[in-house]
């Protein structure tokens, strides 16, 4: 019962810190920031961690107490179409990074915009996909001691689902944020491209990748130990309980780092449009 009332308060303070912070963060990113490659991606993963947040209350009324199964899987498919568009959108910011690093000349003329538009189409569109497969899988195999069991799912698609969650969901797009983000500091170490270090922080993607990393790795860690073992004993399940509220936490801190970077990235746009100042910065980028 102690251990209830812990999990709850703890998913009651998530759910109040992330999803006032990720509504205001759709609000600058509709109302306040110019319609940028950077702004449509970053609009989309704060509309993800809206959602995820907005569900909470759903997992802890549904499955907690009312013990209802469609709302345990329902939950389940929520947390698995978080992680998987959290991870590829978090790919298509480094990604995008690179790109601005790479070739500035072609990325400021307006075709990034289109393309993020129809790349985060394409995210969530992929995202839905794994998650109506595979996310009511999950959850059959750390059942809680107050939900019942009317589904049963055979143990090989569970290990192919824990597997496919954690390479494509985690491990994959962890890989593909790292290499470009290792290019742009390199970059940025050996002084190029300050143009775009002014235009796209870079603090705010070194803040993003090291909190995915934290906050999901216990999740899929858990999992692969609930695998493991035979009879799982009462311990590993409260250590799986915390670790799903720990992906809540990450949710709550993502829209940290977009605010903490509005002021200097709103600033950055009213340089941009004064012609002194962005001939001056055209003429950093040159040297």
């Amino acid at each position: 019962m102690e251990f209830q009332i812990i999990f709850i308060m703890l998913c009651g303070l998530a759910f109040l810190a992330g999803a006032p912070l990720n509504s205001y963060v759709l609000f600058v990113a509709s109302c306040r920031v110019e319609r940028t490659a950077s702004a449509l991606l970053f609009l989309n993963r704060a509309l993800s961690d809206l959602i995820f947040n907005v569900c909470l209350p759903l997992r802890i009324v549904f499955i907690y107490f009312l013990h209802v199964d469609w709302a345990r899987r329902l939950s389940s498919t929520i947390t698995s179409l978080h992680m998987f568009s959290s991870a590829f959108l978090l790919t298509a910011i480094s990604v995008h990074r690179c790109v601005l690093a790479a070739r500035p000349e072609w990325a400021q003329k307006g075709l990034m915009a289109s393309l993020a538009f129809w790349v985060g189409l394409l995210i969530w569109a992929l995202s839905a996909g794994f998650s109506l497969r595979y996310g009511d899988l999950c959850e059959a195999l750390i059942p809680s001691t107050n939900t019942s069991r009317n589904f049963r799912v055979s143990p090989k698609k569970i290990e192919t689902t824990v597997a496919i969650q954690f390479l494509v969901g985690f491990l994959i797009p962890l890989a593909l944020s790292l290499i470009p983000t290792f290019g742009i500091v390199l970059a940025a170490r050996q002084g190029r491209n300050r143009l775009i270090q002014a235009t796209q922080p870079l603090k705010i993607l070194l803040g993003l990748i090291p909190t995915f990393f934290i906050c999901w790795l216990p999740y899929h860690v858990f999992y692969f130990l609930q695998l493991s073992a035979t009879h799982p004993p009462h311990s590993l399940e409260k250590g799986s309980a915390f670790a799903s509220v720990l992906t809540y936490n990450n949710s709550c801190l993502n829209p940290i780092f977009y605010l903490t970077m509005e002021e200097e990235f709103l600033r950055y746009q009213q340089r941009a449009r004064n012609p002194h100042t962005a001939d001056h910065l055209l003429l950093e980028l040159a040297d």
